[in-house]
């Protein structure tokens, strides 16, 4: 078997994006993935509380709806506060915590690091002008 034969054998086990559905749909796959996994590695009936930030416009709240399958009312504003949203993933109830990205919310995100067992960092991979701007939120 050649390399590039390998590698997408490699993909398509191990990577969730190396499917034959659209970005979008890859995008929303790897979200609802996330939670599966969240939901296989804590107790039953446990409730999990996932931080969703990022940059402005990057599509946190179209994500978000995405995971919970809720209908897409139009586009969406920018967020201008933290925004709960619950969902249940098999037994668990999974509260994603959508967080406004603007450079005057993201001293915000500090504060709600303690309430969270875990962190989703949404991005715009298509957008390569911000992609600088994400290396310093992220340091």
């Amino acid at each position: 078997m050649d390399i590039d034969g390998l590698l997408c054998q490699f993909q398509r086990r191990w990577w969730p994006l190396c499917t034959p559905f659209s970005p979008q749909e890859n995008m929303f796959n790897l979200m609802s993935n996330c939670c599966s996994w969240v939901s296989k590695i804590q107790e039953p009936f446990r409730k999990v509380t996932i931080l969703v930030v990022g940059l402005d416009k990057a599509g946190k709240t179209c994500a978000i709806r995405g995971m919970s399958k809720a209908p897409h009312g139009g586009e969406a504003g920018p967020t201008q506060e933290c925004i709960r949203n619950e969902l249940r993933v098999d037994n668990y109830l999974v509260t994603l915590l959508d967080v406004g990205g603007s450079e005057e919310l993201r001293g915000t995100w500090r504060e709600l690091y303690g309430e969270a067992h875990g962190i989703i960092f949404v991005l715009d991979s298509s957008d390569k002008q911000r992609i600088k701007e994400v290396k310093e939120v992220l340091a």
